[in-house]
């Protein structure tokens, strides 16, 4: 676990120990006032801003693991990735996405390493499973390593389908591989 976790896991417990003590006690200080009829100072502040620390508290959890969640389904679009447009990608600063890959890895749901020249986090598996690469399109809307057979021509003995490119019959009304309607 990375000591940036450690530091996060410390806070927050902290955060309830605190906020739940203000909690208990400010709830312990109505019962007596209500109860007892015995006025103290502060009685009522004291559970909501026990409350509001708690709820705090339960919020930045729920963030951290958001986060981590965001990470991981990033990185299982991407083979390699620069650090900086995957922090700037997800809207989190390069130290705690570098933090949080650090510790996906320390948790064994992310096999990826860092390449030392560039920076790029090169990802091998997430969650068990290799990435999806992405595929960049051309501005005709091609993938790119397609874009230089475009003006190829389409052998007139087989039937392509217009949406997806696979070879289908003369007879067929719809692609056997994407299911779009052939005109």
């Amino acid at each position: 676990m990375s000591s940036s976790k450690n530091a996060l896991i410390r806070s927050n417990i902290w955060t309830f120990f605190i906020g739940g003590a203000l909690l208990i006690y400010g709830l312990v200080m109505i019962y007596y006032k209500f109860v007892r009829d015995i006025n103290l100072i502060g009685t009522i502040g004291l559970p909501i801003g026990g409350a509001i620390i708690v709820i705090a508290g339960i919020a930045n959890v729920l963030t951290y693991r958001n986060k981590r969640e965001r990470v991981l389904g990033a990185l299982s679009s991407y083979e390699r990735i620069n650090l900086s447009q995957l922090s700037t990608e997800l809207r989190i600063s390069e130290q705690q996405t570098k933090d949080i890959i650090i510790d996906l890895r320390a948790e064994g749901k992310l096999k990826a390493s860092f390449e030392p020249r560039t920076g790029d986090v090169l990802v091998l598996e997430v969650n068990g499973e290799p990435p999806i690469t992405i595929v960049p399109m051309s501005s005709s809307g091609l993938p790119e390593h397609e874009e230089k057979y475009k003006d190829k021509r389409i052998p007139k003995d087989q039937n392509y389908c217009s949406y997806c490119g696979s070879i289908v019959k003369p007879e067929d009304k719809f692609c056997n591989n994407c299911g779009s309607y052939i005109s």
